[in-house]
């Protein structure tokens, strides 16, 4: 099989400048996720992924399922149908991060997502994605006594391999809701997964990610605060009716 290599589109994602943030009254916690992990995923589209067809569906899926599951410690954090698109070592796999995440040292903030390069061949892909974001980590204290410790996370590519077999995953478009309450991954499953493809020596991706600025990200941030810096809305969300529209 001949694998086609597409451009590599060092471009980065474009750029929007939000007005400045005010950091928020308290953090919230969805029952979808990890006690004290209380974070958004933003997509931006490029050639490279459109974050509402069928394979972006399938590849949201699958990078916030991960990231659920490994602020959990469990499979079990991931979306429905998140260990039967697994390799096998999937248990193994969650772990293998330390996400700093926990009851007592909650974190809120928001991850953005662009894909800068792929491969592909017959019946599958590599996608490669730059991981962005910020977020605020509660200190230890109370009362007046606690704060917030705020920046940003080390930018980093993702890579994900996919393997297309069975049922197309359905083309999922914007909504309000956080997460998918339903199996949005098809009959496809992921071969191989790096959540932090980082080198001693960078490589091409990790400066392209590097140099990407991504959509809606805070172009300052303090370095704490008495309240979390306040999460993006999710984008473009989970529609309710996958498939639909």
């Amino acid at each position: 099989m001949t694998a086609a290599l597409a451009a590599g589109l060092g471009v980065a994602a474009c750029s929007v400048s939000p007005e400045p943030q005010a950091t928020s009254p308290a953090a919230t916690q969805d029952a979808h996720l990890p006690p004290g992990f209380d974070t958004t995923f933003r997509w931006s589209a490029t050639p490279v992924l459109d974050p509402q067809s069928a394979e972006g569906t399938f590849v949201r899926a699958y990078v916030e399922s991960f990231e659920l599951a490994n602020a959990g410690a469990s499979v079990e954090w991931g979306y429905p149908g998140f260990a039967e698109a697994s390799p096998s070592n999937i248990d193994q796999m969650v772990t293998a991060y330390p996400s700093g995440v926990s009851d007592a040292r909650r974190q809120v903030g928001s991850a953005f997502y662009t894909g800068i390069r792929r491969t592909d061949d017959a019946d599958w892909t590599r996608i490669v994605l730059c991981r962005q974001g910020y977020h605020s980590v509660e200190r230890d204290g109370s009362g007046p006594d606690r704060s917030w410790a705020i920046g940003y996370d080390t930018s980093r590519p993702v890579e994900i391999d996919i393997r297309r077999t069975g049922d197309r995953p359905p083309a999922a478009p914007r909504g309000g809701q956080r997460t998918p309450e339903v199996n949005v991954f098809g009959g496809w499953y992921t071969s191989r997964y790096d959540f932090s493809a980082l080198y001693p020596t960078p490589t091409a991706d990790q400066k392209v990610c590097a140099a990407t600025r991504q959509a809606g990200m805070p172009h300052w941030l303090p370095t704490q605060g008495d309240d979390p810096w306040l999460a993006s809305p999710a984008v473009p969300g989970w529609s309710a009716y996958p498939g639909v529209g």
